[in-house]
């Protein structure tokens, strides 16, 4: 499909900066989100549904209307994060430059905006949110497939519902993780396959795989990775509608995942420069506090 760039005529620039900016936010979908480029402003709120366990079916007894009720559990997320980068090029700068100076700035800033945003939502991952970690602490060189099944135990005795389930880890764990044998062999048999040529491996023990760079473990919660439910955070991101006037302004958007962000061009006649920002409203609340296992270190 291709992307959803509202009223955005910099078509080319805004391409190669929403690539980045999905990417870098790839491990956000492990939570239940609701995003949309439709407007909103700071503070508005958002209803995120949960994705939990279904309901029990039912034993026929004539009539199929019967037992039809069902709860859609939802979390309030107010929209209270407000994100952005700038950059900008000069007449003389794109002039002397034979690369597209704007275009490659534009992608470098989606990039940073995007792991600034996934900073911020981690944060909410903490002991007082969602309890003891799943496993023992332990160093980036322990971590290998049993410590994986060790998380599938504790996520199975907390009752999380077995789909959908992430794994998310700190670079450092992921790939001690690849070194396991286990793991090792199951893709030994095709060289080309990605987890040898790109150290990708997307399912693992009943988990969608996550690497990240991007957990702040330097701080007293000393996370390095997590297995969660969907359940476990809600997260919902919106399009501030701009209100000043801009030439350009629009809401680049993913259509599979609804991730956006804003983009706006502007120009400053007295130095000759060309600005563009990119901005990101979003907003993000623990939910479930058995949806998810955190893992820490020593």
């Amino acid at each position: 499909m291709p992307n959803t760039l509202t009223n955005v005529k910099d078509i080319k620039v805004a391409q190669r900066a929403l690539m980045p900016f999905m990417s870098n936010l790839l491990p956000v979908t492990a939570f239940s989100t609701d995003f949309s480029p439709l407007p909103a402003e700071k503070l508005d709120t958002i209803r995120v549904p949960l994705v939990g366990a279904p309901s029990v079916s039912s034993d026929f007894t004539g009539d199929y209307s019967a037992n039809a009720d069902a709860t859609v559990t939802v979390v309030p997320v107010t929209l209270s994060r407000h994100k952005y980068k700038t950059v900008h090029v000069t007449a003389k700068e794109s002039a002397e430059v034979s690369l597209n100076v704007l275009e490659t700035l534009v992608e470098a800033a989606a990039q940073q905006l995007a792991q600034d945003v996934l900073v911020d939502i981690f944060s909410c991952i903490t002991a007082a949110n969602f309890g003891a970690p799943g496993i023992a602490a332990l160093a980036p060189t322990a971590f290998d497939y049993k410590k994986v099944l060790g998380l599938r135990e504790a996520c199975g005795n907390a009752k999380m519902p077995p789909n959908p389930r992430s794994l998310v880890l700190d670079s450092g764990y992921y790939t001690n993780m690849l070194a396991d044998d286990v793991v090792a062999k199951s893709f030994n048999l095709n060289l080309n396959a990605p987890a040898v040529t790109e150290g990708m491996v997307k399912r693992i023990a009943g988990f969608s795989l996550h690497e990240t760079t991007l957990i702040p473990s330097d701080h007293a919660e000393k996370l390095v990775g997590f297995a969660a439910h969907s359940s476990a955070v809600a997260v919902a991101m919106r399009y501030l509608q701009p209100v000043a006037d801009y030439q350009q302004a629009g809401a680049v958007t993913d259509p599979v995942t609804g991730m956006t962000f804003g983009y706006l061009r502007f120009t400053d006649t007295r130095s000759n420069k060309i600005f563009v920002t990119l901005e990101c409203l979003y907003g993000f609340a623990a939910a479930k506090t058995d949806g998810l296992k955190r893992i820490v270190k020593p």
